[in-house]
């Protein structure tokens, strides 16, 4: 079996590197005119991925909003997944998670490979508790080469505190972040490793340094859209790394709904512009 990286680079070349976000939210739902029920985020989700077709490498359901319904919601999570991989598209499950190492093993017997309990192909993680505290979550990506998304630099402009803060070696901590996840991908000796990033896609310039310490990983890029960021801004902030970037785009998307031709005639236009970045920076680089 190939690995997430091989993959995604496969897809992003076929369909685009555009990775859509799946949020059925309470006030989503009520705007499609659907309840707030399991039933309505089966229908919801199916519809998104009918008319996502072929068109995108990555679907990424956010897990608290099918978790809130409870048992039935998680449900619908396992299926979503299952549907994505029926359609080729990857699944990277939006959980965040991030405990001690024990703890770690359970979630990430749950959220990774087609085997677990939610059948993701990636999932994203935190590393508040500790670095090595997630080691369980990405020794289970290499055992079945799946991925695991760091949270290093995120899109909501809070986060900037703790992730500008400096260690005692001067290091900013989403730096000492990227170095260990370079760290990790460089012992396993592959190009593109298991352990990925996620580096917000509404990040400045100063932040954006961070790219370049993780030369073996690739990126999700959230904010697109609905949070201001456009793919051109990924282009010019991932300059040199698009082609790892997956810019990442939901509410933008799924408010077109229900109508399948505009949900279809928005992912196009997405799909495109993101097509456009990576295409617009290695212009520049030839």
């Amino acid at each position: 079996m190939k690995s997430f990286a091989d993959r995604f680079e496969t897809l992003a070349s076929e369909r685009s590197p555009l990775c859509l976000g799946l949020d059925p939210s309470r006030d989503l739902l009520a705007e499609w005119g659907l309840a707030d029920d399991a039933e309505s985020l089966r229908r919801f989700c199916g519809a998104v991925l009918d008319a996502a077709g072929d068109r995108v490498a990555v679907v990424k359901p956010q897990a608290a909003f099918f978790e809130r319904l409870g048992p039935a919601g998680m449900v619908e999570l396992a299926g979503v997944t299952a549907a994505a991989r029926e359609r080729g598209t990857l699944s990277l499950i939006d959980a965040k998670r991030g405990d001690f190492s024990e703890t770690m093993k359970g979630y990430a017997q749950a959220m990774l490979g087609a085997e677990s309990g939610f059948g993701g192909d990636a999932m994203t993680v935190t590393a508040y508790l500790g670095f090595d505290a997630l080691r369980p979550v990405f020794d289970r990506a290499v055992a079945t080469k799946t991925a695991v998304f760091v949270v290093v630099r995120s899109s909501n402009p809070e986060g900037r505190a703790f992730q500008d803060a400096r260690l005692p070696d001067g290091r900013a901590v989403a730096d000492a972040l990227a170095d260990d996840i370079t760290a990790f991908n460089a012992a396993l000796g592959s190009r593109i490793g298991p352990l990925c990033a996620v580096m917000g896609a509404t990040i400045d310039a100063a932040q954006a340094t961070t790219l370049a310490r993780m030369p073996r990983s690739l990126f999700l890029a959230p904010g697109v859209g609905a949070q201001g960021a456009t793919c051109e801004d990924v282009g010019r902030t991932f300059g040199s790394a698009i082609g790892r970037a997956m810019p990442s785009v939901s509410r933008a998307i799924l408010r077109q709904g229900p109508s399948a031709g505009a949900l279809r005639e928005a992912i196009d236009r997405w799909r495109d512009a993101a097509w456009r970045a990576a295409e617009g920076v290695a212009a520049v680089g030839a």
